[in-house]
């Protein structure tokens, strides 16, 4: 017999299937004419902002992460712009879907904290990034306190990209990710995640 909680389960996951329906459809219409302006994205901001099931999932949420630091400043430049754009035609395209089944991504030693916190923490990133260009992950953890930096022994966190990186498919996972795993195993407490993770915690 279904009890409660697996009828909730049930329904939350029909609710995020319909939901990612939807934001394929809205990304669709805005990329219709091969042109993203800036009155597209803020409509994309406001629907996202309503649409909460989407922001619980990949890639839902770092679209969402990503819309929202390309707006903070009150202006789009034409790279964030472009970025953007090349990660929706994706999306409709069906590439993150692809990638987010990858075993090269999800067979890597990921953490996952509940929360991630930014300021006065050390970050490095590894891999491509569906928020943006690497630079503007970094640059959106600095503007919230936090440092950026090389993998050593002080290192937080070790932020996998999730676009992976096309060597992971052969099993070389990059120096970057090999010396995070052997601090680790020398007892360092830095944490390995995912980009979702952690552009879920930019939003606190």
């Amino acid at each position: 017999m279904i009890n409660i909680y697996q009828r909730q389960a049930t329904a939350f996951r029909n609710e995020m299937r319909t939901s990612c329906a939807a934001l394929i459809g809205i990304v669709q219409g805005i990329m219709a004419d091969g042109h993203l302006n800036d009155s597209e994205i803020q409509f994309l901001r406001g629907w996202l902002a309503d649409a909460e099931t989407v922001a619980l999932s990949w890639p839902g949420t770092v679209i969402k992460a990503q819309v929202e630091t390309i707006l903070a400043d009150g202006s789009v430049t034409e790279e964030e712009r472009a970025h953007l754009a090349l990660t929706l035609n994706q999306l409709i395209g069906g590439k993150l879907d692809e990638v987010a089944g990858a075993g090269f991504v999800t067979e890597l030693p990921i953490d996952r904290p509940e929360g991630i916190e930014i300021k006065e923490k050390l970050f490095c990133f590894t891999g491509d990034f569906v928020y943006g260009p690497r630079r503007l992950c970094e640059q959106a953890i600095e503007v919230r306190g936090g440092l950026v930096s090389g993998v050593n022994k002080k290192l937080h966190y070790l932020v996998v990209g999730g676009l992976g990186s096309p060597e992971w498919k052969h099993g070389s996972f990059g120096t970057k990710i090999e010396k995070a795993i052997q601090h680790k195993e020398a007892g360092v407490r830095l944490l390995i995640v995912h980009e979702d993770t952690w552009a879920s915690s930019l939003r606190g």
